[in-house]
């Protein structure tokens, strides 16, 4: 992996693995606010999720379209091997930032 994961990148990620075969933008977007309520919009995602796929790092498919959605097929989202081995960096990296830290919590 020849770059670090912006911060928005690895939640996509991360979110990606936890929905499995049901990570489509809405259900990542939902996934990370659950974690993060700091704010965002759903709208924010989708570039950050088109870069991962540029890069390799997910793979992406149209589902069935669905009446709900007028005819329209969502876009499924899958990790990959590269993607896997990012997120590993970017763990083994935060471990070894934080490594000798003593925590003081804020006042």
């Amino acid at each position: 992996m020849d770059r670090i994961l912006t911060r928005t990148e690895e939640y996509l990620l991360l979110a990606v693995i936890k929905l499995g075969k049901s990570a489509y933008p809405v259900t990542i977007f939902n996934e990370i606010r659950k974690a993060d309520t700091s704010g965002g919009t759903l709208g924010a995602i989708y570039l950050p999720l088109q870069r991962l796929e540029e890069s390799g790092l997910l793979t992406s498919y149209l589902g069935h379209p669905t009446a709900e959605r007028g005819g329209k097929s969502r876009r499924y989202y899958r990790i990959t091997e590269d993607g896997l081995k990012a997120l590993e960096a970017a763990r083994k990296t935060q471990e070894a930032m934080w490594r000798g830290i003593k925590w003081v919590p804020a006042e």
